[in-house]
């Protein structure tokens, strides 16, 4: 690792101890566009790579994808940002931590899964799920299609639109698992006649809700408060 980049990571995961997110976004942001720098973020180390963050930075969808992270991630006391740097250090990603949040927002699709992403963030540094846990939910951002992770966030109760077509979309990612039975329905109700079919249903894993409870927390404003899901 050469002088410049661990100068870099050295102020930028020290300073999450003592300054706002919103300035930490500010480092991202400065990072990008100082080429020597550039160079020596594994991220953004091809040629190709460099020069597409860079254009991404000066059309203002780089910034407006942290702007929408930032936001979603919200503010943190002193205590814990010192927290959570304790706990990078503790499971070795400390020097990798300025690479990871360049990479997420980086990667982003839209502000939309900026704005999701960073509400995973805000829990991981809250000390609401692991590690791995935030990898996963990471994970299923990325895969999933916009549209369908907000009819997760409004359907998650609802059997009917699991049936159609969702459910296998959510089982794909291990949100949500499938269940097949023999079930029996009326087709006479004067006969009392009926017949056999094979009923398809699908119940969201610990893993979905987990993954609930984050998507539901950056879009609680939206929900109906019946349905809102907190775990």
């Amino acid at each position: 690792m050469t002088s410049t980049k661990k100068g870099l990571i050295s102020r930028a995961t020290g300073a999450v101890k003592n300054i706002p997110l919103a300035d930490y976004a500010e480092t991202l942001l400065d990072a990008c566009i100082e080429n020597e720098v550039l160079k020596q973020i594994p991220v953004v180390s091809t040629g190709v790579a460099t020069i597409k963050t860079y254009l991404q930075f000066k059309e203002g969808k780089f910034r407006n994808k942290v702007e929408a992270f930032v936001e979603s991630a919200g503010s943190f006391s002193s205590e814990e940002w010192s927290e959570f740097s304790e706990t990078l250090e503790k499971e070795d990603k400390k020097e990798q931590f300025v690479n990871v949040l360049l990479e997420l927002i980086e990667r982003a699709e839209s502000e939309e899964k900026a704005k999701i992403l960073g509400g995973i963030f805000r829990r991981l540094v809250k000390e609401e799920m692991k590690y791995p846990q935030f990898e996963d939910q990471v994970r299923y951002t990325n895969d999933m299609q916009t549209l369908n992770i907000h009819f997760f966030v409004h359907s998650y109760h609802n059997q009917n639109v699991l049936e159609n077509s969702l459910g296998d979309i959510l089982v794909s990612q291990r949100i949500a698992k499938r269940k097949i039975e023999l079930a029996t329905k009326t087709i006479n109700i004067a006969a009392q006649k009926q017949e056999q079919y094979i009923k398809v249903s699908y119940e969201i894993t610990g893993a979905g809700l987990a993954y609930l409870i984050s998507l539901h927390q950056v879009y609680k404003d939206k929900i109906d408060p019946g349905h809102l899901y907190v775990g």
